[in-house]
């Protein structure tokens, strides 16, 4: 999986480099520092979900309880359950 980079602290959902890049690219900017996401481990009973885009509880991820939910494997995991991601270090780099 490509590393994740949020556009600074304030921002809520982090994308890969490449993503950040061709932004940065359209805004005709040669130089971003962008801010490392970091896999949060502190709050297990918490996960994103992809389809809504919103943090919700964990619990709540079942079949029985949400409309959006659709199996990843027929496993019980639903494919939209994402993992939390923090804030790193600001990371410069030059655009290319």
């Amino acid at each position: 999986m490509d590393k994740l980079y949020f556009k600074d602290e304030d921002d809520c959902f982090c994308s890969p480099l490449v993503d950040r890049m061709n932004d940065a690219k359209g805004d005709g900017l040669s130089e971003i520092e962008l801010m490392e996401a970091v896999s949060d481990f502190d709050n297990p009973d918490y996960i994103f979900c992809s389809y809504v885009g919103e943090v919700g509880e964990r619990s709540e991820c079942r079949k029985s309880l949400c409309p959006f939910y659709e199996s990843k494997s027929g496993r019980g995991v639903c494919k939209h359950r994402g993992k939390l991601f923090t804030h790193g270090e600001r990371v410069k780099f030059k655009v290319e």
